[in-house]
């Protein structure tokens, strides 16, 4: 049985949730775990942890992606959150 067209996105909110899930979430994973390193002190323990909790936050914003309806918006969310952690990085320095 085919899905309900009114539920389906058109190509091009879908192509805006695989970019921001794939790319935006990617940009927001690597410089949210450079933001927290650039706040410890001791980073030995960021470097561990971060090989796995890199994949598990890029993996939960590639699907928040695809939860939200308006692609616009998550690549809102995401560019907003990405200009903060680049803040906190700079700031830090």
């Amino acid at each position: 049985m085919p899905a309900n067209p009114k539920h389906l996105s058109n190509p091009g909110q879908r192509l805006l949730k695989i970019t921001a899930g794939i790319l935006g979430g990617f940009l927001v994973t690597i410089l949210f775990h450079n933001a927290l390193g650039s706040l410890l002190v001791e980073k030995g323990g960021l470097i561990i942890t971060s090989a796995y909790s890199s994949f598990f936050l890029w993996a939960a914003l590639l699907v928040i992606a695809f939860l939200m309806k308006n692609g616009w918006k998550v690549w809102g969310i995401y560019l907003v959150l990405i200009v903060l952690f680049a803040t906190i990085i700079f700031l830090n320095k």
